[in-house]
C-alpha cells in the first residue's frame, strides 16, 4: 500500500509524531508555535501569582540544531507513566508541566541503551552537556545468592543487545524474603536489589535477589554493600538513570515541605508543642526539579549542545544542538496592560525512540492589585512574540473557553479596553 501513497502523502505521513494512530485519541495539537498555559499559585491570604509554561516540540536531527514541528506534543497537566501504567507499576514518563519555575534546568533522557557490537555484558551510555557528565553502565543479568553466615555472591552477567534505560531496571524494589517484609526502597520501589539485613532475632537462611542492570559506574553495589544493614537505616543508594525521579521518591521526597509564608500559622496552631519551630519544614526550592543528579544543571540559555553514547539505535554517538529559540511572553489580566514576563528554559526531555525533544519555558508573573480570587478573574491574555494565543483551560475547568463568546479577543478588542496591540 505504501507503494500507492503520493508523494505529498508520504511527505504528510513521515511528519507525523511516531505514535500516531488514528485509532486513538491524539496526545498533539495540530499547531505550528509555542502552547501556553497559566497556573494560579495562592497563599494564605489569597491569589498570588501565576505561574506561566511555555512548550514547543522539535524533531531530532543528529548533529545538528533541532528542527521546529509544525504539531506540538500537549502540555502535560498531570504525571505519565510508561505503559498507561500507575505510580507504583511503573517509571514516570513525563511529570506535570504545571509548577512554579526550577532552579536549575531538568535534562530528561527517555531511550533504550544498545550494547556496542550488537551484543556485550558491559555498556557506557553516557549523556554529556557542556562539562556535565551523566555516566552509567549496564550490565547484562545477574542473580545475587546470600547462602546463610556467608557473604553474597554474583553469578557472572549475561550478554544483552538492548535495554530499555528505566528505573525498573535499577537499584530497588521491595524486600519480600525479610522478616518484616515487604521492605519498600524508599528511593525506587521498582526496582532490583534491594535487601535489608535481617533482625539480630531472625533464624539464618539463604537469600537471593535479581542484581540491577542499571548503576552508577562510580558507587557500583559489592559483595559487602549488597545488603542495606538495618530497617532503620536511612542511606539507602539511590537508583542510577537519566528519566524523571517522582516526587514520592527519596531523596526529593525529603525537600518537600510548606511554603515560608505559612510558618506564622504553624507557630499558632502548634507553638506551645513546637516553641523552637523545629517541626515545621519549608518547601525546598530543589524540590521542584525532577532529573536525576548530574541532570540538573545551571539554567540553560538554548543553543547548547547535548551528547549521547550508546542510546541510538544505529550511531553508536550523536549530538543534538538546541534552539536559540527564546520566546517573548506579554501577559494581561482582567484590563492590566500587557506586562513582559521573564520565562527561562527549565526542561529538555529527549525522547529518543520517537525522534522528539519538547523544550518548556517558565516564568511568573505576580497577581495584580485586588485580585484576590479566581471568582475575580474575567480575562487572561497571552501574547508570545507578538502574537496573542489561546491559553489552555485550567485543570478541571473550562476555563478560558466558557469566557470567550464570538470572535477570539483580536487588535479591535485591545483598542477598545485600551489595552496596547500585539507586538506593541
Amino acid at each position: 500500500m505504501a507503494d500507492q501513497l503520493s508523494k505529498s502523502s508520504k511527505e504528510l505521513l513521515g511528519k507525523l509524531p511516531a505514535d500516531f494512530n488514528p485509532g486513538r485519541p491524539r496526545p498533539y495539537v495540530e499547531h505550528d508555535g509555542y502552547l501556553v498555559m497559566f497556573v494560579p499559585d495562592s497563599d494564605l491570604d489569597g491569589l498570588k501569582s501565576f505561574h506561566l509554561v511555555i512548550k514547543r516540540t522539535y524533531h531530532i536531527a543528529p548533529d545538528q540544531r533541532l528542527e521546529r514541528t509544525t504539531w506540538q506534543r500537549q502540555i502535560c497537566q498531570g504525571d505519565e507513566y510508561f505503559d498507561g501504567a500507575g505510580p507504583f507499576e511503573s517509571s514516570l514518563r513525563t511529570e506535570t508541566e504545571l509548577g512554579p519555575p526550577k532552579a536549575a534546568t531538568d535534562i530528561i533522557v527517555n531511550a533504550t541503551c544498545y550494547a556496542p557490537g550488537g551484543e556485550a555484558t558491559h555498556c557506557y551510555p553516557e549523556v554529556r552537556v557542556g562539562k556535565h557528565l551523566k555516566r552509567l553502565i549496564v550490565i547484562g543479568n545477574r542473580i545475587a545468592t546470600i547462602r546463610a553466615g556467608k557473604d553474597p555472591e554474583f553469578t557472572p552477567a549475561q550478554k544483552f543487545s538492548a535495554l530499555p534505560v528505566r528505573y525498573e531496571y535499577a537499584y530497588g524494589g521491595v524486600d519480600q524474603q525479610h522478616s518484616m517484609a515487604p521492605l519498600m526502597c524508599p528511593t525506587n520501589p521498582l526496582g532490583m536489589g534491594y535487601l535489608v539485613a535481617g533482625l539480630d532475632a531472625d533464624p539464618p537462611r539463604d537469600r537471593w535477589t535479581v542484581m540491577p542492570n542499571i548503576e552508577d559506574p562510580e558507587n557500583l553495589i559489592q559483595p559487602g554493600s549488597l545488603l542495606v544493614p538495618s530497617v532503620q537505616d536511612a542511606k539507602v543508594r539511590e537508583p542510577a538513570g537519566l528519566g524523571w525521579v517522582p516526587r514520592h521518591w527519596e531523596p526529593r521526597a525529603l525537600l518537600a515541605g510548606m511554603p515560608a509564608g505559612a510558618k506564622p500559622l504553624w507557630q499558632k496552631l502548634f507553638g506551645d508543642k513546637d516553641k523552637e519551630g523545629k517541626h515545621f519544614k519549608e518547601l525546598q526550592a530543589g524540590f521542584w526539579n525532577g532529573a536525576p543528579r548530574g541532570l540538573q544543571v545551571p539554567l540553560l540559555e538554548g543553543h547548547e549542545k547535548i551528547s549521547l553514547k550508546h542510546l541510538h539505535r544505529t550511531r553508536e554517538e550523536f549530538a543534538l544542538v538546541l534552539p536559540m529559540d527564546q520566546p517573548r511572553l506579554r501577559v494581561g489580566i482582567n484590563d492590566t496592560e500587557l506586562q513582559k514576563v521573564a520565562v527561562k528554559l527549565n526542561t529538555v526531555q529527549i525522547e529518543v525512540e520517537k525522534g522528539e525533544v519538547y523544550l518548556s519555558w517558565r516564568g511568573t508573573l505576580p497577581a495584580p492589585n485586588g485580585l484576590k480570587s479566581l471568582e475575580d478573574l474575567t480575562r487572561v491574555l497571552l501574547e508570545v512574540d507578538g502574537q496573542l494565543v489561546l491559553p489552555a483551560p485550567l485543570v478541571g475547568t473550562g476555563f478560558p473557553i466558557d469566557l470567550l463568546t464570538g470572535a477570539f479577543p483580536g487588535p479591535d478588542l485591545l483598542e477598545l479596553k485600551g489595552l496596547p496591540k500585539p507586538g506593541g
